[in-house]
């Protein structure tokens, strides 16, 4: 396909952006991706606002042109580009005329939505989770779901993000997570170490109201220490849940005090280490020797970072000011991790 765009790039340069719009989507179908991911990635290709309707899905739900979900899409207007395929609707809206491609791109947006729904309950494993997760499901349908996947009383639900779906086992995906169950004992071990994971064990017959607990653990999946992902027990958050639950991405990373631990960490890589460290332990030599230093040298890090960030780190208020900026780091740094599966695969340029 590649050899073809570049081809017909020389000859004919409407064509071959016709084929960057059918193998954008023709990959997001083999990559099974949700369809949220389906609906930021088309956002990021035609560069303007997409959304999109399915009642099977029970979605109706916008991005912005950089892929950002907004709370309303908005009712139609006269400039609203309209798609549809089977039950599922699509649209667009643009400033200004309309692209050539435009029509391409809904026609193949609205099909790689209803192919990957038609192929999502293929596995028996995927159409049990699905009937664990379904409000409407009776009882017998959950014992039964339970049954097949050789699963307990208790079971812990595992959420990662879909774009690391293979590397998991399957899994239902919804919007953009997947969900994964597994049995109590295995503790999430079944899942690979270098992926984020969300974690919450609850009883079988509840997964359909407690998988979400997953999906917030899975928002601050991210290590203070090195940065990269992790995996998060939600049964082990306690209040921080709240916090996490009550605060997206974009109020996080604005936050005075997150932007500029941003700002000192580009500055100093030791900086988010050395606050989860002091807030992780009881003494300043106990600190020095988890980072290998003399404690003099911590001592004079932890001067730097109190005439930086403002505020005594080690007194009371210090404390709680640091752990907050710690958590509202932690889900504006995974949420941002999470998002760049999203750009990567929309780097198909169309003039």
């Amino acid at each position: 396909m590649r050899e073809l765009i570049i081809k017909l790039n020389t000859l004919d340069g409407g064509a071959a952006d016709a084929l960057r719009v059918i193998e954008h989507f023709d990959a997001l179908v083999d990559s099974r991706s949700s369809a949220l991911a389906m609906l930021r990635a088309a956002a990021v290709l035609a560069e303007c606002p997409i959304g999109l309707e399915d009642p099977d899905r029970g979605l109706r739900v916008g991005v912005d042109a950089a892929g950002r979900t907004v709370a309303d899409p908005g009712e139609s207007t006269a400039s609203r580009e309209v798609a549809r395929f089977e039950e599922i609707t699509v649209w667009l809206d643009r400033d200004g005329p309309s692209w050539p491609l435009d029509h391409l791109i809904l026609e193949r947006f609205a099909r790689s939505l209803h192919a990957v729904k038609k192929t999502r309950d293929v596995s028996p494993a995927v159409a049990a989770t699905r009937t664990l997760c379904e409000r409407d499901a009776t009882p017998a349908d959950r014992a039964a779901a339970l049954c097949q996947l050789g699963l307990g009383s208790t079971v812990t639900v595992v959420v990662t993000h879909v774009a690391d779906a293979p590397k998991m086992p399957p899994g239902l995906i919804v919007d953009e997570y997947q969900i994964t169950l597994f049995p109590a004992s295995a503790a999430g071990a079944p899942v690979p170490r270098a992926i984020a994971a969300g974690l919450h064990t609850c009883a079988g017959v509840d997964v359909h109201h407690e998988w979400r607990h997953a999906c917030t653990a899975l928002r601050i999946a991210i290590d203070l220490v090195t940065g990269k992902p992790t995996h998060v027990n939600y049964d082990e958050l306690g209040s921080i849940a709240t916090v996490v639950d009550s605060v997206d991405a974009d109020l996080a990373s604005s936050a005075p005090d997150v932007c500029r631990v941003v700002e000192l960490q580009a500055e100093r890589s030791w900086v988010v280490p050395t606050m989860e460290a002091l807030l992780s332990h009881c003494s300043i030599r106990e600190v020095a020797r988890t980072q290998n230093l003399h404690h003099s040298t911590m001592r004079q890090r932890i001067d730097w970072l109190e005439r930086k960030l403002g505020y005594t780190f080690l007194s009371t208020d210090g404390y709680a000011r640091a752990s907050t900026t710690l958590t509202l780091w932690r889900i504006a740094m995974a949420a941002e991790n999470a998002q760049q599966p999203y750009a990567a695969s929309a780097l198909l340029p169309i003039p």
